[in-house]
């Protein structure tokens, strides 16, 4: 009975051990999640948050762009329906002159061709002929006159197509210039919807944008104190001058970059490190230069004068690309610089802003 007893003692003795050992090699809840993340990891997430924020109000701001580029289209589709029309109406005009022309000489052949309401032929020739002499040459007549007969036929029937036809294409132009109007004043009107959302949002979202920033540069900050590796990723201000214009609605429209205005000549530097994707002649912006980046970034550089690299080039981070010009549709000698993430314009200001930069 008494070695049952100390067994008992003994199996409980254990069991108070183990689950004395258990809590001390096992961390509580409380104390788990108490852990703080990493430094990696906190300037990923602050990284995530700047994006999402960046990428938000591009694409509010994208709205109005997509709108206004409809309301163009649709405006230069009601003048090209309206010279189209005019085209037509003039082209309508002229087959009707011929077509009036054509039936004057198909009236004097019908007065030559015709005696006592019979065609004339080489019988009624012979039979009004004084002489074989006459006939001969009645005959010689009739047959120059049957082929230009057919010939003023068939001119003006094709002038009477013709004129059909431009009278057709002349009530469609009209059609489309109406459909375009209508469309024009649609798109006009979203484009301006969008505008105001775009005033409206801008302020609070640059403002988030800016804190976001300003968190991750310091993460960074610290990240480079403590020689950790996330700090690797330089990037730099893409030229000396002064700051211009900024990123956002200007002027009824939206200015999707930093306008950085210095004397022609001046250095432009690719912000990061990255491919040129493009390196040559642009719409609007004269010249320009493209750098691909890791993360979905691609950096525009343009109103550019001279470039120094080709398409397919690697760049590093400060290295030499471009000059500074006063091509395309310029008003003086300055960068246009463009953040795109993922496809959409971003705040350059922020993005660089995040990484220490400041322009």
């Amino acid at each position: 009975m008494r070695a049952r007893h100390r067994r008992t003692r003994v199996t409980f003795a254990i069991a108070i051990l183990l689950a004395a050992f258990a809590v001390v090699a096992t961390p509580s809840g409380p104390a788990a999640a108490g852990q703080q993340p990493s430094l990696d990891d906190q300037i990923a997430a602050a990284d995530a948050e700047l994006k999402a924020a960046q990428v938000k109000l591009g694409k509010t701001f994208g709205v109005f762009t997509a709108a206004e580029k409809r309301h163009k289209q649709a405006v230069r589709a009601v003048k090209a329906a309206g010279k189209r029309e005019q085209r037509a109406r003039t082209d309508a005009r002229a087959a009707a002159k011929l077509e009036q022309d054509t039936r004057g000489r198909f009236d004097q052949f019908t007065g030559a061709s015709y005696r006592g309401g019979n065609t004339v032929t080489s019988v009624t020739a012979l039979l009004t002929s004084d002489s074989p002499d006459d006939m001969l040459q009645q005959a010689s007549m009739l047959n120059v006159l049957g082929g230009e007969y057919v010939d003023v036929l068939d001119t003006m029937s094709k002038a009477t197509a013709r004129k059909a036809k431009a009278e057709r294409d002349a009530r469609a132009a009209l059609a489309d210039a109406a459909i375009n109007r209508d469309r024009a004043a649609t798109a006009k009107a979203a484009a301006k919807r969008a505008y105001t959302a775009a005033l409206a949002a801008q302020d609070a979202a640059k403002a988030e944008a800016g804190r976001l920033a300003q968190r991750k540069a310091s993460l960074l900050a610290q990240a480079t104190t403590a020689g950790s590796v996330s700090a690797s990723g330089d990037v730099v201000r893409p030229a000396v001058g002064t700051l211009t214009s900024g990123f956002g609605p200007r002027g009824g429209t939206i200015h999707y970059g930093l306008d950085i205005a210095n004397s022609i000549g001046t250095p432009i530097l690719s912000a990061m490190a990255g491919q040129v994707i493009d390196a040559g002649p642009a719409s609007g912006f004269g010249q320009w230069v493209r750098v691909q980046h890791n993360g979905g970034v691609i950096t525009v550089y343009g109103h550019i004068a001279t470039f120094q690299v080709s398409v397919g080039q690697s760049v590093g981070a400060g290295e030499q690309i471009a000059t500074m010009g006063n091509e395309g549709q310029s008003t003086g000698p300055h960068l246009h610089f463009e953040v795109h993430q993922d496809g959409t314009p971003v705040d350059p200001q922020p993005w660089l802003r995040s990484f220490g930069v400041n322009v």
